[in-house]
C-alpha cells in the first residue's frame, strides 16, 4: 500500500516537469514561427505592393489605397506562408537547443525524438486550426472585398478586366468585361442547352445590369435554333441567365484561382451553382483547407533530424540546409501533384494525399538512419 503511495505520488511529481517542458517548447515554437511568418509575408507584401503600388496611386487613392490593398490581400499571403514559417521556425528552435547542448541534456534525462516530435505538435496543430479557420471564413470574403475593391475604384474598369467564362446549369455563358463590383455586364453571350446537352438557343446582349436580383439586358438578341428564328428586342426587361448569378459570383468567376470556401465548393459541386473552372480543380479546392494539419505536421516531421547536431559542431553543419532544401523539395513536389489534380490526371483525393504521406515515410527513413548512427 505504501509502495503504490509511493508510486502514485512519483508518478504525481514526475508530471509537472512534463507539462512545464511542454509550455516551453510550445511558447518557443509558436514564438519562432511567428517571427518566421512576420518576415515571410512582409517580404511577400513587398513584393505585392511593388506591382500594385502604380496602379493604386493611378487611381488617385494615395497611402489609404495602399493600406486597403495590403490589408486585404493579408490573410491569403498568411496561408501561403504557413508551411513555410512552421519548417524554418522548427529548424531555427531545434537548431538552436542542439548547438546549446539543451538537445544533448533532455536525452540524458530520458526524451526521445518521438516524444519531443509529440512535444511540438500542440502549437503546430493550434496553427493549422489557425489556418483552417482563416481559409474557411476569412480568406474566402478578404479575398472577394478585395476583387469588388479593385473594379470598384478603376477609372478604365473595361481595360481591368479580362473576359472569361462559366457554366450556369449547364449552359455556357461568356462575359467581355464587367463594372461596378460585377453589377454592370458588357458584351454577354448566353448559350442556352437542353437537357441532353445540345445547343437550342443563343442570347447576346451588349450590356445587362443587375437589378432586383435578376440580369436585365439592352440589345438583346436572341436566336432560336430550333425554328431558326432571330429575335431582337430593345427592351431591358429581358434575363440572361437562368439562375441568380449574383454580382459577387462575377467577381468570383473571373478569379483565375479563386480562394473558397468548403459550403461554396459544395454549391458547385452539388447544387449547379455556376462554375469556370473544371470540376476536378474544386475538388482539389475541397480538400485543401483539411489538408493543412498533415501538411504542417510534414513540415515537423522535415525539420526534426536537426537534433542530431553534435553540439561541437557549430554552426558547420549542413544539416539545417539538408531540412531546408527537403521542405522546400516537398513543396514543390506538392505543387506538381496537385497540378495533376487540378487537370484531372489523377483523382482529387490521391493527389492530395500522395505526397504528404510520401514525404512522412521519408522523414520517418531520414530519421531512423540518424538514429541509428
Amino acid at each position: 500500500m505504501a509502495a503504490a503511495e509511493a508510486g502514485a505520488s512519483g508518478m504525481s511529481a514526475a508530471s509537472p516537469p512534463r507539462y512545464v517542458l511542454l509550455g516551453h517548447i510550445s511558447r518557443a515554437l509558436l514564438a519562432r514561427i511567428g517571427l518566421c511568418a512576420f518576415i515571410l509575408i512582409s517580404l511577400m507584401e513587398i513584393l505585392a505592393l511593388l506591382e500594385q503600388t502604380t496602379a493604386i496611386l493611378q487611381r488617385n487613392l494615395g497611402v489609404h489605397g495602399i493600406l486597403t490593398y495590403a490589408l486585404l490581400h493579408l490573410p491569403a499571403l498568411i496561408l501561403q506562408a504557413l508551411p513555410l514559417s512552421v519548417l524554418i521556425g522548427a529548424v531555427f528552435m531545434l537548431t538552436q537547443m542542439a548547438l546549446g547542448s539543451e538537445i544533448a541534456s533532455l536525452r540524458a534525462a530520458g526524451l526521445s525524438t518521438v516524444t519531443l516530435f509529440v512535444l511540438m505538435l500542440p502549437g503546430t496543430v493550434g496553427v493549422a486550426i489557425g489556418g483552417m479557420v482563416m481559409h474557411e471564413f476569412v480568406t474566402p470574403r478578404t479575398e472577394l472585398a478585395l476583387a469588388r475593391w479593385w473594379n470598384v475604384t478603376s477609372p478604365t474598369a473595361l481595360q481591368d478586366t479580362r473576359g472569361f467564362w462559366f457554366h450556369d446549369h449547364g449552359s455556357i455563358v461568356h462575359v467581355d468585361h464587367f463594372s461596378a463590383g460585377g453589377t454592370i455586364l458588357h458584351g454577354v453571350d448566353y448559350y442556352r442547352r437542353n437537357a441532353k446537352g445540345a445547343l437550342e438557343a443563343v442570347s447576346s446582349a451588349r450590356q445587362a445590369e443587375f437589378r432586383q436580383s435578376v440580369w436585365e439586358a439592352t440589345s438583346l438578341r436572341q436566336l432560336d435554333l430550333n425554328t431558326n428564328r432571330v429575335v431582337i428586342s430593345q427592351h431591358a426587361t429581358e434575363t440572361i441567365t437562368h439562375s441568380a448569378v449574383s454580382p459577387d459570383n462575377i467577381l468570383i468567376l473571373s478569379q483565375p484561382y479563386p480562394v473558397l470556401s468548403t459550403r461554396q465548393i459544395e454549391a458547385i459541386l452539388h447544387q449547379g451553382a455556376p462554375a469556370s473552372l473544371p470540376k476536378a480543380t474544386y475538388r482539389m479546392a475541397l480538400f485543401e483547407p483539411y489538408i493543412l494539419p498533415m501538411n504542417l505536421c510534414v513540415m515537423l516531421l522535415l525539420a526534426l533530424p536537426v537534433v542530431y547536431i553534435p553540439p561541437r559542431t557549430g554552426t558547420r553543419s549542413m544539416m539545417p540546409v539538408a531540412a531546408l532544401g527537403a521542405g522546400f523539395a516537398f513543396i514543390v513536389m506538392q505543387g506538381l501533384v496537385q497540378a495533376l489534380g487540378n487537370a484531372g490526371t489523377l483523382p482529387a483525393l490521391l493527389a492530395t494525399l500522395a505526397p504528404p504521406i510520401l514525404a512522412t515515410l521519408l522523414a520517418v527513413a531520414w530519421l531512423l538512419k540518424m538514429e541509428e548512427r
